[in-house]
């Protein structure tokens, strides 16, 4: 993909607001801020007004779009963040990858994160509606999967799988600048993959008794 900088710059924005965010959330104003965004889903920006001074007050003025009309990186950003405020829902730890382990797994993205649910007996069930939310023929149709997939996560986890929530923001803006594609298949490697590794070591223990 070209545009390297507006991609690392996506990842820094939305990790610095998912930052504040993840030190408020046992404050009245941090929970206050994470329902307000859980609120703004399914909602155009234009009618975000309750977000708009999360979103905005830290995006670079060259992210920031004209008139009516919202740019790739405030969607990416602000549905990233609409995201982490409905995974986060229920849990008072913060279910942040942290910083230090996100550099040691940069190749980890959705894909990997909903992989972790493919060891129980609802594993076809499972890969349909993962092949089901990657093959989604619009951009809002995949948010809708995607939340979807992020709440069974939610339910199955209690929140133990930690996600990069600025690496899915960054994602999300290469889908709407026209990369679908790039990101259906990385995701699917790493759902796929994931599994396959996971058989690969068990395997490999049975063989050894």
């Amino acid at each position: 993909m070209a545009h390297t900088k507006n991609k690392a710059s996506i990842y820094q924005v939305a990790g610095r607001i998912l930052f504040l965010l993840s030190n408020t959330l046992e404050t009245t104003s941090g929970k206050a801020t994470l329902a307000k965004l859980r609120n703004s889903i399914g909602r155009d920006i234009s009618q975000t007004v309750e977000v708009w001074p999360l979103v905005f007050e830290n995006m670079p003025e060259e992210f920031l779009g004209v008139g009516s009309k919202s740019t790739a990186e405030e969607r990416a950003v602000l549905h990233s963040l609409q995201l982490y405020a409905l995974y986060q829902q229920g849990n008072s730890e913060s279910v942040l990858m942290s910083s230090e382990e996100a550099k040691q797994k940069k190749k980890d993205n959705m894909g990997t994160w909903l992989a972790t649910m493919r060891n129980d007996e609802a594993r076809l069930a499972l890969d349909r509606r993962f092949n089901t939310m990657i093959t989604a023929s619009t951009y809002e149709e995949l948010l809708h999967y995607l939340r979807q997939m992020l709440t069974l996560l939610k339910s199955k986890s209690k929140g133990s799988v930690k996600i990069n929530f600025a690496k899915l923001s960054e994602d999300l803006y290469w889908y709407i600048r026209g990369y679908e594609d790039r990101i259906r298949i990385g995701w699917a490697r790493e759902y796929y993959r994931f599994r396959k590794q996971e058989n690969t070591e068990k395997e490999g223990v049975e063989n050894e008794e």
